[in-house]
């Protein structure tokens, strides 16, 4: 019986991910759900969370789902008043909550460097979760001069995870299936010679993440895991702001931001997240990584992306 229910399911996905907004949306979320059992009372009792912009939308969201299980959350934020209140509308909903604030610019390298050496000096941080991100409509450079977005979305992750590999257990990085959209193009990843897009450039970066998940899956510690989530379409701040046309016309079909972050709650204690390595999650299943072969990298172009992240962090820090 059991094997029957899990071919339906599949069946199921199949026909409504063949209509993305169905799929990414809402009733996607709503369908898959009722499959889903409840969590066990106190399953994350003790496990200590590091999330990554916790200010609003999808942190904030996995932060109420991770404290009603049990686990103690650390936000990074930009800005510490922000956070501070974000944080007491958890504490309003569970007021015996664990929660803590680390005040880290992203972008900055120094910033990431000096947030890595506090929390890898003797605490114990069971799940690193890189959900900040940022989508802009200019061109920026971060105070490292790096393209913001890039500097954001995928070199502060990048550096805050080579800081921790050797203290978490689980790394989830937060994408988007916007980066379903996109190659990665390392001719020109900081947007020095082309004219900005910011849409693209935001996609582009989520594809690195994706890539990035797999080569960080190849050289972590043994024992320890990472994963790539995408939270489908859901109804944040950031989608508000950024995003705003896209949002007016699909808001009815849009998914919450605590529908969203499902998965990364999930992935955080899941037996299965440890049982694999490097793979892209979406509503708790594995998902293909690319919908059209145009979006497909050479192994020279994975590579080169790695190289860039290593060497950018080695030039910054002499």
């Amino acid at each position: 019986m059991s094997d029957s229910r899990g071919l339906w399911a599949k069946i199921e996905d199949g026909i409504m991910d063949s209509t993305i907004a169905l799929s990414f949306g809402r009733p996607g979320y709503a369908r898959r759900r009722k499959r889903w059992p409840a969590y066990p009372d106190g399953d994350l009792d003790g496990a200590h969370v590091v999330i990554t912009g916790t200010t609003s939308g999808l942190g904030l969201a996995a932060t109420k789902l991770l404290v009603a299980r049990g686990a103690k959350v650390t936000g990074v934020v930009r800005n510490v008043e922000r956070g501070e209140a974000a944080f007491d509308t958890v504490r309003a909903a569970f007021p015996a909550a664990d929660l803590s604030l680390e005040r880290c610019d992203l972008s900055s390298v120094a910033d990431v460097d000096a947030l890595g050496a506090r929390l890898s000096d003797g605490r114990r941080v069971d799940v690193l979760v890189n959900n900040a991100g940022v989508m802009l409509d200019a061109r920026y450079e971060s105070v490292d001069g790096i393209e913001m977005t890039f500097a954001t979305n995928v070199l502060g992750g990048f550096a805050l995870t080579e800081h921790l590999k050797d203290v978490f257990k689980r790394v989830i990085h937060v994408t988007s299936g916007g980066m379903y959209t996109q190659r990665l193009d390392m001719e020109d990843p900081f947007w020095n010679d082309k004219a900005f897009d910011g849409v693209a450039a935001y996609a582009q970066t989520k594809r690195a993440q994706v890539i990035l998940n797999e080569l960080w899956a190849e050289r972590l510690p043994r024992g320890t895991v990472s994963h790539c989530m995408h939270p489908g379409w859901a109804r944040t701040p950031g989608v508000e702001r950024s995003l705003p046309r896209f949002e007016r016309w699909l808001r009815p079909l849009l998914r919450t931001a605590e529908g969203g972050a499902d998965t990364i709650a999930w992935l955080v204690g899941c037996d299965e997240a440890l049982e694999t390595n490097g793979l892209l999650y979406f509503d708790r299943r594995p998902r293909k990584t690319h919908l059209r072969k145009k979006t497909v990298s050479p192994p020279e172009d994975r590579q080169a992306l790695w190289d860039l992240c290593t060497s950018t962090l080695t030039r910054l820090r002499s």
